[in-house]
């Protein structure tokens, strides 16, 4: 099922990038149709990058969002250094996930960026993605464990860019609701009209500066890219056989909670 970029973008008095001055890569996941006719809910589900950057109008929009949680996937480093700012009467879930790309740039980032005109950000966005569907299972359970519990209720969740810790996340939900995998799959590359297009500026002073090749590297790291999610379904399927024995095995759903979700988030 192809969607047209309008529907990808917005529905009847829905936007899927919702006006933060704060946040670049915030959205709703509602919409989307899935095989048996239905679509997800707006106003239900939403994704986002970092929040410790929200204005106090940006507070008052999150606010009337009626948020049940939001579900901070970020490392203990990074919720340290950049600590989310948020409504007071919200409740808060940490499930820190150090992936791969993220342990490296904590460790060595100046390493990474004075060697970034030689490096490869496909091997570790890879990593990090196989890792997401294989290492960091228990967090997923305890995630979709979430879902469940707040009854359909609004919440969101999210880590530092909004991409592959939240974008693993966002496609395990779209596709256990019967989305197909190539509107998924622009739902995560949508990453790119928002967060990358925000950093215009920044990215092209870089290449004066810095040059074609570090801005290359960069740009690597911070896009969205078939590849990188691929790799986790890909894993996923190669540990567990299938989608579903992962959403079953793995993430330990039943038919009755694959319902109850169904119920929650599809109209």
């Amino acid at each position: 099922m192809k969607e047209d970029v309008d529907v990808l973008l917005m529905g009847k008095n829905h936007v899927r990038s919702l006006p933060f001055s704060g946040v670049k890569n915030f959205r709703d996941l509602g919409g989307y149709r899935t095989r048996d006719g239905r679509s997800v809910r707006w106003g239900h589900l939403y994704r986002s990058d970092s929040l410790h950057k929200l204005t106090n109008t940006d507070i008052k929009l999150l606010t009337s969002l009626n948020l049940s949680v939001i579900i901070d996937f970020r490392a203990k480093h990074e919720v340290e250094r950049e600590p989310d700012r948020l409504p007071t009467d919200v409740k808060l879930l940490k499930l820190p996930m150090e992936d791969a790309s993220t342990k490296v740039w904590h460790e060595a980032r100046e390493e990474m960026v004075k060697n970034m005109r030689n490096l490869d950000p496909a091997k570790y966005m890879v990593k990090t993605n196989v890792e997401l569907a294989t290492k960091f299972t228990p967090e997923y359970i305890l995630f979709h464990r979430e879902l469940l519990a707040h009854n359909g209720r609004p919440m969101l969740f999210h880590c530092a860019a909004g991409k592959d810790r939240t974008g693993f996340a966002a496609a395990t939900i779209l596709k256990i609701l019967g989305v197909d995998w190539e509107t998924i799959m622009q739902d995560y590359l949508l990453t790119n009209n928002y967060l990358l297009n925000a950093y215009k500026w920044e990215f092209f002073m870089a290449r004066i500066v810095k040059g074609r090749k570090f801005v290359e590297g960069i740009h690597g790291f911070m896009k969205a890219d078939e590849r990188y999610l691929s790799a986790a379904f890909l894993a996923l399927e190669r540990e567990h056989g299938s989608f579903e024995n992962y959403v079953r095995n793995g993430l330990k759903l039943t038919d009755k909670n694959i319902e109850q979700m169904k119920n929650f988030y599809l109209e």
